[in-house]
C-alpha cells in the first residue's frame, strides 16, 4: 500500500514538471522570454519611479500629501486637546456647583443636630453614605493621589457604629473644612512651584 502511494506521488510530480517545461517552450505567460510576468527580467513587473509615467503622482506630490496628512493630524490633535480642556473646565464647574449644594446640606444637618434635632440610625447611614460620596467626588475631581485618599478616608470615613448620628452630622460638616484646607494647600504648592 505504501509503495502505491509513493508511486502515485512520483507520477504527479513528473507530470507537473513536464507541463512546466512545455509551457516555457510554447511562450506561456512570459511570452517566450523565460516565463513569468517580468518578461525574463527577474520575475516581476518592471519598477518605475513615481511620476515618470504620465498622470502618476510625482515625488513632490507625494511629499505634499504626507505634509498635508501630518498637518491634518496636528489640527485634529489640537482640536481634541481644546475639547478635553473644555471638558475638564465643565467638569470642574459641575463639581463646584454640586459640592456647594452638598456642603450646604451637610452644614444644615449639623446645625439641626446641634439644635437638638433627633437623628436616627437610618440618618447615620445616610449621612455616612453622603460623606463617602463627597469624598469620592473630591478624589475624582482633583485626581487625588492614593496616599492623600487613604489618609482622608482613614481619618473621616470611620466604621458606622463608631459615631452617633449627631456625630456623623458633625463629621460630614467638618470634612468639608478639611477638604477646603487641602485645596488651599494644593493651590499654594502650585503657586510656589510656578515661581
Amino acid at each position: 500500500m505504501r509503495g502505491k502511494i509513493l508511486l502515485a506521488i512520483g507520477c504527479v510530480a513528473l507530470a507537473m514538471s513536464g507541463a512546466a517545461v512545455a509551457q516555457g517552450r510554447s511562450g506561456g505567460a512570459g511570452g517566450g522570454q523565460g516565463g513569468g510576468m517580468g518578461g525574463g527580467m527577474g520575475g516581476g513587473p518592471p519598477i518605475t519611479p513615481p511620476g515618470s509615467i504620465g498622470g502618476g503622482a510625482g515625488t513632490a506630490d507625494i511629499a505634499r500629501g504626507i505634509g498635508d496628512g501630518r498637518g491634518q493630524f496636528g489640527r485634529v490633535f489640537a482640536s481634541q486637546q481644546r475639547m478635553t480642556a473644555n471638558q475638564r473646565r465643565l467638569q470642574a464647574e459641575q463639581y463646584r456647583a454640586s459640592a456647594q449644594q452638598r456642603r450646604a446640606d451637610a452644614l444644615l444637618t449639623a446645625r439641626s443636630a446641634r439644635s437638638g434635632a433627633r437623628l436616627t440610625d437610618s440618618d447615620a447611614r445616610r449621612i455616612r453614605s453622603a460623606l463617602k460620596d463627597d469624598m469620592t467626588a473630591w478624589r475624582d475631581a482633583f485626581q487625588v493621589g492614593r496616599t492623600d485618599w487613604q489618609a482622608m478616608r482613614d481619618q473621616w470615613l470611620l466604621n458606622r457604629e463608631s459615631l452617633t448620628p449627631q456625630q456623623w452630622a458633625e463629621q460630614r460638616a467638618q470634612w468639608f473644612a478639611a477638604r477646603d484646607a487641602w485645596i488651599a494647600s494644593q493651590k499654594s504648592w502650585a503657586s510656589n512651584r510656578r515661581r
